[in-house]
């Protein structure tokens, strides 16, 4: 695989295949392991061809399934040649790539990936360095042989590289696993961590083994790209994580950014136990063909969230009050889901590759890949229930270094059932476990005790007039969870707006909903005056006082027309307070293991 041109952004792809005379049938990978979807990028390859001995051999591909490609090979021929060319705008810039190799490359049906031998090498500008769980074999200037593994381990091994690369050891003394936290930016500056800021990555480490007791890699790659100029987000893998910071080349600079990125690494770290080591059954396929059962999300996803967040705060990434801040106003996020009402969570985890890609309209009645976060309010409840019931004496980590840490080192896929859970929580803490994790799962509205984790952790969920620092870091900072800033007025108009005055959400029977407004349309005025997020959030406090409705302009479709929204209720900003006289067991949660 080779990018001789990183402007171009087009990557391309030479592979050499060993086969048989005969009819031969190909995949292009269609179910990545933690995209939960079916949506390996079949529809951008360009250019494929197929040859042996120079000479070409026709292609079809199925009339059914787009990722399936038909050939015949001619008698005689023991390998192939294979050529097409991937451009990928989202991934590179003229100064670095995060290459992903399931992109790039065909594997034939009717074998298991991981019997499936790939020698992968890779050309790129001979000045650029480069990070991956994949073991160098040799490097001559900007081609780079990598030793053999099976497919799966390689779809499993991204690289990052570029001009602008630094590595860090973070491995903790007496550890015979090293792990390293590669980084490649736009610049030089952008790879400048602050000492506090890399003492908290070496901490995650130590705080992940005090959990699990365990590690299920041989050595460990935090692969962080620090991009302006790239997509976002994070992509788990056994020994390494393909993390894209949000808030880009600043992510080190700024503090509201690097909060806003602060659980990225922990929370695709804690995959590598939860989700690549151990994976609902339903995750696992002998290849990336197979159809994928989700239903196990809210274990793979939902407890990931939860551990790892809690591993943000442990190691110091983040502050005991930044985790507060973040289960707040997540949790006054569901608490203003009505799409609850109808949609069970075991339904989003089900449908999981129809809401990855989903609109941000009418999110809250629709729902999304709710298993993320209101997962974490499931296991906050699981993890306070074992407190109580066992009077302080066990928590949720033991659950967690009970499941997680069978044949320490290995990275032999296990997998687990609904059943798996229950009975290790069982053995954890004796309970009803099995009613407790089926009426939340599949129950709908007040069925569902949302809160009763932050409650029995001796929390409670109140509304203020001034955002948490975390509301105000997700509002302004432009790469956010919400994939675009904008003013979060959802517990009170029921609006989210972005910066630019276009309705991203509106609250399904909100206030705003009652008076017509909806995702969309843009916001020109508010009480007669140029819209501005200082004009609405005055025109709220307003209204408390007057009782008279707030008056937004908007236009949509070219036409613009005024909405009386009527609403009196003030600001409303979520925090967390403790209940006198109650055990603070989130404290002891956030608490960092000795």
């Amino acid at each position: 695989m080779s990018l001789p041109n990183p402007a171009q952004k087009v990557l391309y792809v030479r592979e050499t295949m060993p086969v048989a005379p005969g009819k031969l049938t190909l995949y292009y990978p269609k179910y990545i392991p933690g995209d939960h979807a079916p949506d390996g990028p079949i529809g951008t390859m360009m250019g494929l061809e197929i040859s042996a001995g120079g000479k070409h051999i026709a292609w079809q591909r199925d009339p059914v399934d787009m990722f399936t490609f038909h050939l015949d090979v001619p008698a005689g021929v023991d390998s192939i040649d294979i050529g097409f060319q991937f451009p990928d705008t989202d991934r590179i810039t003229p100064n670095l790539m995060d290459l992903t190799w399931d992109h790039v490359a065909l594997y034939r049906a009717g074998e298991p990936t991981k019997s499936q031998m790939f020698r992968p090498t890779l050309e790129m500008p001979a000045d650029w360095g480069y990070g991956t769980a994949l073991e160098t074999d040799a490097r001559d200037g900007g081609r780079i042989r990598f030793k053999p593994v099976p497919f799966n381990t390689l779809v499993d091994s991204p690289v990052i590289a570029g001009k602008h690369f630094r590595q860090i050891d973070v491995t903790p003394a007496n550890s015979s696993a090293h792990r390293w936290l590669d980084m490649v930016g736009d610049s030089d500056a952008a790879l400048q961590i602050k000492p506090g800021q890399l003492e908290g990555y070496r901490n995650l480490v130590v705080q992940a083994q005090d959990l699990f007791h365990s590690h299920h890699y041989a050595n460990y790659h935090f692969l962080l790209t620090l991009s302006d100029h790239t997509s976002v987000g994070g992509l788990e893998h056994h020994q390494s994580s393909d993390d894209r910071a949000r808030g880009g080349s600043r992510m080190f600079a700024d503090p509201d950014h690097f909060m806003l990125d602060g659980s990225l690494l922990p929370h695709e770290y804690t995959h590598s136990w939860n989700g690549k080591f151990m994976r609902p059954a339903g995750l696992w396929q002998p290849d990336f063909e197979q159809p994928e059962i989700a239903d196990g999300l809210w274990v793979y996803e939902g407890l990931t969230v939860y551990l790892g967040d809690a591993l943000t705060a442990r190691s110091g990434l983040w502050s005991a009050q930044d985790w507060r801040d973040a289960l707040a106003y997540r949790a006054a996020t569901f608490a203003h889901r009505p799409g609850r009402e109808w949609r069970p969570l075991s339904d989003t985890t089900r449908a999981a590759q129809l809401l990855y890609s989903g609109d941000p309209g009418w999110v809250n009645w629709r729902r999304a890949t709710d298993f993320y976060r209101e997962g974490q309010l499931l296991w906050l409840a699981v993890d306070t229930r074992i407190r109580a019931l066992s009077h302080d004496k066990r928590t949720l980590d033991d659950f967690a270094q009970r499941f997680f840490s069978v044949d320490d080192g290995s990275y032999v896929t296990h997998t687990y059932t609904f059943d798996d859970v229950v009975a290790a929580l069982n053995a954890v803490q004796p309970w009803d476990w099995a009613k407790f994790l089926h009426g939340w799962m599949d129950g709908v509205g007040d069925e569902v005790p949302l809160l009763s984790g932050i409650g029995q952790s001796g929390w409670k969920l109140v509304y203020t007039d001034t955002p948490s620092r975390y509301q105000n870091a997700v509002e302004n900072v432009g790469k956010s969870e919400f994939s675009a800033s904008g003013v979060d007025e959802t517990f009170s108009v029921g609006l989210f707006i972005r910066h630019n005055g276009s309705i991203m959400d509106v609250l399904w029977q909100g206030p705003a909903f009652k008076a017509g407004l909806a995702p969309g349309m843009k916001l020109q005025a508010v009480d007669g005056h140029a819209y501005t997020p200082r004009v609405l959030r005055d025109a709220i406090v307003r209204a408390q006082k007057d009782k008279q409705p707030i008056r937004i302009q908007a236009e949509t479709d070219g036409v613009s027309r005024t909405y009386a929204v009527h609403y009196d209720g003030g600001l409303k900003y979520p925090h967390l307070v403790r209940i006198p006289g109650t055990p603070d067991y989130l404290s002891e949660i956030l608490a960092p293991k000795q």
